[in-house]
Parts: C-alpha cells; structure tokens; sequence
C-alpha cells in the first residue's frame, strides 16, 4: 500500500548543471553529462552477448573451429586468406647501431583476433596495455578510469560530442582551435562559445569570465575542449599551474573537460596533464575525458586512437562505435598491440622521447629562419611541442592574414593556413598557420619565409603602411 500528497503536484529536480549554476555541489555522476541519446540508447542484441561468452558458459551463440569459440555471426576464420603478418621494423630514431631492425609477426590465434569482429571499445589486449600506460604516465588508479578505442582521436572526439551533446547544446572551446573539431559541432548545431587562449594556452580568467556572465535562464554548457600541449594550431603550452586553476573553475560550474592531447608526447619535458591533475581538484574523478592518438608516433595512416575518461562516457562512447562501424580496425589494433609488445612500456617512452627531440631540432631551425626575414614583421609563441609556428603579423600592421595569403603570398609562392580557419565564427585573424613537420629545412625554409616578407610587404604598401 502507498500514500500520496493529495494536492501536491510532483516538483521538477534541478539537473546538475542547474545545481551547480546555484552554488550547490551536488553528488558527482558522469551519467548526468550524457546526452538524451546516449541515457536511452544501448548496444543491439547480438553485440551486447558477446562480453557473456566466456568462462565455461554453454553458449549457442557461437561454433567451433579448431579448438576456438566464434560467435556464429562471425565469419569461419578458416576462409581467410592470410597466415601470418610480419613487420620489418626501422633501427630506432637516434639509434647508431648498425643491427638489422627486428621484425615482429602477427600469427596463430593474434592474427585470427586480428581478423575478426572484435569488441567496440577494442582489442582486450591492447586496452590493457594501454591501461597500465595510462596510470604509469598519468599516475592514476585503473579503477577509475576505461579505455576505448577508435579511428584515430578525430573519430572518438566525434562519438565524445555525441555522447554528451543534444542538438543546439552550448559547448566552450579554447580558440584557435583545431579546425577538424569544428564539422561535428556544426552537424549538432552546437553553438561555439569562444575562450581565448593567451601566450600560455588556456585561460581561466577568459573561462571564469564567460561563465559568470551566463545569461540567467540560459542552458549552462556541459563541456569545455581544450588541446593544452602544443596546441594546433597556436603552439601554447597550459602549464600546471594553469591547468589547476582551469580546473577549479570547471569544478565550480560543473564543467566536463575533452582533454584533446595528440602532441603530449612530442614535448621534450611532459607537462602535468588534466587527466593527471583532476584529483587534486576532484578527489574523486570523472571529469575529464582525455584523447590520446597514434598518428604522431607511430602513423597517421593507421587510424589509431584512444580515449581515457569514466566508464560511463566510454562506454557511451562504444554504444555509438558499435552503431557506426562495430569497432575499429582489428589489423590496425593488432600491428599496435605486438609493437608495443616487441618495445615494451620503456621503449614506447623512449620512442616519444626521440620523436620530441626530432621535432624540437627541425623548430629550432625553422624558427631561426623565421627570425632572419620576419623580425619586425611578425611574432609567435616558440613552441615547446607541437608542430606548428602560429605566426601573428599584427607588428605589420595586417589584420586579416586570409587576404594576404590569397593573393599576396600565393603570387610570391608561398602558402600557410589563413588564421580564420581556426575560429568557429570565421572570424577575421591576423595569425598565419605555418608547419615545420615535414619541409625541406635546407631547401625550402628561407625561400618560403623570404617570399612570406616579400608578401608581407608588398600588401603593407597596398593598405598604405610604412614600413
């Protein structure tokens, strides 16, 4: 038997943000963060059984085939056409020793994981070692954190928008941004809050500032991007310090963080990372999301991500992944996996290390150039990761860096990315994107940055600006 208030009309709950936004510090759940979609939605039927085959479960789900378990979806591996998978790999970066490079084969039950349907949030063996990667460089506990996997960083930023985005959701982004995070947003007709970056990445006072003036009545936002180690394409660096105090302004409001963080490991010395420091502000966790990838460490080309967070973004994170493209390449997953194996964990440090140190001698000389024809026309934060110089032509006297590369740069031969290509709004820039990466620093270097002068120039004497 129950009894009811007779009158009493069921009074609306504040939603945690609405909490927060009133002062109070409600009992965290990350739950509260996802979108209506992802509360609702789960995996199908036959994708949400196959954490159930295991152990000495007596299943129908699957068959038989040499001695191993396949659900019956799957494909008979037999019919495969591949028997093995052998790697030749290159003498290490910095390495002087004149052994032939190792190779590493991917063979017998590897190969069959390899090539067959595989769990969304990815291959088990490579989400664990990439667990214990995470607590050692991150020092936290593996309880309180899950890992998936996906299609580089890009393809789980996406799913991470989805995952706590409804259609028109205000979200805060640290600009300039990176453009490829742009397009997602857009298709979820999120509207793009600006907080300017300052010479040391983000900063608390713009975010302090934009949310405070928050309209009243107005829907809070859920979620900040930042991407704080040698950002692209402004080449900032968030210290620690900053990044505590973005942290406890995120605490006040109740602000989930996407740690976007591609070039963490191409500083030469790491810096503290969100994910690493939320528990000084959060002793409990939870409130970063950090993205990890593969394309400036081992390649591009393979597609390879992963993403660090509480389970319950992860896994709503996998609900999409198993909707979209069931999971990510197994062969990818499986060239990872036993690289990493072959290296161990020192030697994937020891690599980052090497690739850091590749990156920081070719910016030390492309930087040298850009003093020799652009002092007095230009500045830029010297970046210590990253691979970009975000070139600010405001000493010249240039505004808009879109006319000046269009015309002006393009007649002389030379190109960089226009800084409108790095706002949300498009809005007007004086910054030029120029990348270090992969120019020919004998070749190319001077020649392109004196053309640049040139063209700097030659459009100062078209707005009447003395040189």
């Amino acid at each position: 038997m129950t009894t009811e208030t007779v009158g009493l009309a069921p009074q609306p709950q504040p939603s945690i943000l609405e909490e927060y936004s009133n002062g109070v510090a409600p009992k965290y759940n990350p739950h509260d963060h996802l979108s209506d979609r992802s509360k609702v939605t789960e995996v199908d039927g036959i994708r949400g059984l196959m954490s159930l085959e295991k152990g000495d479960v007596v299943s129908f789900l699957y068959v038989l085939v040499s001695n191993l378990q396949y659900s019956a979806g799957r494909p008979n591996p037999v019919t495969f056409p591949f028997e093995s998978i052998t790697l030749n790999l290159k003498s290490p970066l910095g390495s002087t020793s004149t052994d032939i490079p190792p190779s590493v084969t991917i063979d017998g039950e590897d190969l069959n994981v390899a090539l067959q349907y595989a769990p969304s949030a990815g291959l088990p063996k490579l989400t664990s070692w990439l667990s214990d990667l995470q607590s050692t460089v991150h020092k936290r506990d593996k309880s309180d954190f899950a890992i998936s996997l996906g299609s580089g960083s890009q393809d789980l930023m996406y799913k991470g928008f989805l995952a706590v985005l409804n259609p028109g959701d205000p979200v805060l982004l640290e600009t300039p941004i990176y453009s490829g995070v742009l397009p997602p947003l857009k298709f979820l007709h999120a509207e793009m809050i600006e907080i300017d970056v300052d010479e040391q990445g983000g900063s608390a006072v713009n975010l302090e500032k934009a949310l405070s003036e928050w309209p009243k009545g107005k829907k809070m936002p859920k979620v900040l991007y930042s991407s704080p180690v040698g950002s692209n394409p402004s080449g900032c660096s968030a210290p620690r310090e900053r990044k505590l105090e973005i942290l406890k302004v995120c605490k006040k409001y109740g602000i989930l963080i996407f740690e976007d963080d591609p070039y963490y490991y191409l500083a030469e010395k790491h810096i503290p990372s969100y994910f690493a420091l939320e528990t000084e502000v959060y002793p409990e966790g939870g409130h970063v999301v950090r993205f990890d990838s593969f394309s400036k460490l081992l390649s591009a080309g393979l597609r390879l991500g992963f993403v660090t967070g509480p389970k319950e973004i992860t896994h709503a994170i996998d609900v999409i992944t198993a909707g979209a493209n069931l999971h990510t390449s197994g062969v990818s997953q499986a060239v990872a996996l036993r690289l990493m194996q072959e290296w161990g964990l020192e030697g994937f440090l020891n690599h980052g290390r090497q690739v850091a140190h590749l990156y920081a001698t070719r910016r030390a000389q492309f930087e040298a150039s850009a003093h020799k024809y652009l002092d007095g026309l230009a500045s830029w934060v010297s970046p210590v990761a990253g691979m970009f110089l975000w070139v600010d032509l405001s000493e010249a006297g240039i505004e808009d860096s879109y006319e000046l590369i269009r015309h002006e740069a393009l007649a002389k031969g030379v190109l960089g990315v226009p800084g409108v290509a790095f706002y949300p709004h498009s809005r007007k820039s004086p910054h030029v994107r120029l990348s270090f990466s992969i120019v020919d620093l004998e070749q190319d270097t001077d020649l392109g940055f004196q053309r640049l002068a040139e063209a700097i120039r030659e459009k100062q004497a078209k707005l009447g600006i003395k040189a």
